[in-house]
């Protein structure tokens, strides 16, 4: 019977120690694993971050780029429109000079008298200083001095440097021959300062294009009056009288041409 007893009391107390290891063994293993996701999880929002802050650098870098490549395109282009109005310039200087010696000479054609002298009488020095009075050397007018004088400055300063030598020159002289033409760069100098000044401009094309329509800048004025009143003023019943106005009256210039396929209205 004791051995019973004892029997027993061996084999309770061998299987109470199996089942608190095995208790133990389980808990450990329950308590070991919830910590493997969160280190994953910890390991993966780092990269993430990482990986943001890269691609943050990344985009600042291009942005950089970005700006950097605009402002040596608006370079360019300011280059590009200088150069332009350089030549444009060049050549209506030119044009008007060659314009304004023809109206001279027939003038001059016409004003004078035929004279004879006898034909055995022997060349003098008073003969000899008439014909070299003959000989013209051209003169530069205070007017044209005055424009060239805009001219220049606007070569040396650009547009901004230009426009009051150009103003005082509309001024001084209203009925010079190239009033017309010192209207329109007023207009065109004052698209091209920064900021530009529109309303100043659209003045000076208006005159343009009002009171000298006879002007070879008249077209050109017009086809500026149609840019801004359709891309600044955002008024198309106005840039649409421009352009009705810039075909019929001047349909075969270069700005009726480009307005034609240019702009829809």
């Amino acid at each position: 019977m004791k051995k019973l007893m004892t029997f027993g009391s061996c084999l309770f107390f061998s299987s109470t120690l199996f089942a608190i290891e095995v208790e133990q063994r389980d808990l450990s293993n329950n308590t070991a694993t919830p910590t493997t996701p969160t280190s994953v999880q910890s390991t993966q929002f780092w990269e993430l971050h990482q990986q943001l802050q890269q691609l943050q650098t990344l985009v600042r870098q291009l942005r950089g780029q970005i700006e950097e490549q605009n402002n040596q395109i608006e370079q360019l282009n300011q280059e590009l429109k200088n150069r332009y109005t350089d030549l444009d310039q060049r050549l209506e200087l030119l044009n008007q000079k060659i314009d304004s010696d023809t109206e001279n000479e027939n003038t001059d054609e016409n004003n004078a008298t035929p004279q004879i002298s006898p034909p055995t009488a022997p060349p003098t020095n008073s003969a000899t200083n008439t014909a070299q009075s003959i000989i013209k050397t051209p003169q530069i007018t205070a007017d044209e001095a005055a424009y060239n004088a805009a001219y220049e400055a606007y070569k040396q300063g650009g547009a901004i440097k230009a426009i009051i030598p150009m103003e005082n020159f509309t001024k001084n002289y209203p009925r010079s021959p190239y009033i017309s033409h010192a209207y329109y760069w007023l207009g065109e100098f004052y698209l091209s300062i920064t900021p530009p000044k529109y309303h100043q401009a659209k003045d000076h094309f208006n005159i343009v294009a009002g009171n000298y329509p006879q002007s070879n800048k008249a077209a050109a004025a017009l086809y500026r009056l149609i840019e801004i009143a359709q891309n600044i003023d955002k008024d198309l019943p106005k840039a649409r009288e421009y352009y009705l106005k810039l075909i019929q009256k001047y349909p075969k210039t270069k700005e009726a041409e480009l307005a034609k396929t240019t702009m829809k209205l």
